[in-house]
């Protein structure tokens, strides 16, 4: 029986999904509730690490200030580790269950060590990882906005939430999940989200990526 699948990402993101789904006469919803903006911004302080969350604070930072050649990068994702290296970069950490943000925090710490990091983030930031440095440690540096506009999206069998934010936008113009639809997070902090609002969440992807979502839907 075909099923529908809901993400909260961007059709543009999801094109490999949308074609895994469609050759198993499956159907993909993809909206995004999320709009972002560039920040003026200033990098004041020397640092030794930057650390990038996604893409978009690498799009954001980069189109203000270069990357110091001199800065050990680190990031979480396989899409941000991806685009590093496409635009010439070296990672040097890099998480491996990007999911479960929270042990990566502790990892990344340990691997800094007493070196000052820079974090690039978005307004909405839940600052996850930054939060577990001391202040005297790191440099949180908003250089985007996120915007959140709800709208209504039809009925699915399967509903992919893959931000904290984006399950905002949904429940905004949206009751809830039908409660007999399956419920998957991309990682802790969106499954934080989904249960603080009353949403059950059937699986949490400990790798936070299409990949990994594609093996999981085909269960």
């Amino acid at each position: 029986m075909a099923r529908k699948v809901f993400i909260s990402k961007n059709a543009s993101e999801v094109q490999d999904l949308k074609e895994h789904l469609e050759a198993n006469g499956d159907q993909l919803i993809a909206t995004s509730f999320l709009h972002f903006e560039q920040l003026e911004f200033e990098v004041e302080s020397s640092f030794d690490v930057i650390f990038f969350g996604s893409p978009r604070a690498i799009i954001f930072f980069q189109a203000r200030h270069a990357i110091p050649a001199t800065a050990l990068i680190a990031c979480s994702g396989q899409k941000t580790g991806d685009l590093l290296r496409s635009i010439g970069h070296e990672v040097h950490f890099e998480a491996k269950k990007s999911g479960d943000m929270r042990a990566f925090a502790d990892e990344f710490k340990k691997w800094c060590g007493d070196k000052h990091v820079l974090f690039p983030t978005s307004d909405l930031s839940l600052k996850t990882i930054s939060s577990v440095f001391d202040d005297d440690q790191k440099t949180e540096l908003v250089v985007y906005s996120t915007k959140i506009k709800g709208r209504e999206v039809e009925s699915s069998d399967t509903y992919v939430f893959t931000s904290p934010s984006n399950v905002k936008g949904f429940l905004e113009a949206n009751q809830s999940v039908p409660e007999d639809s399956r419920v998957i997070a991309w990682g802790e902090s969106t499954a934080a989200a989904l249960t603080e609002n009353s949403v059950t969440v059937d699986e949490i992807l400990s790798v936070a990526s299409v990949g990994s979502l594609m093996g999981l839907l085909g269960k």
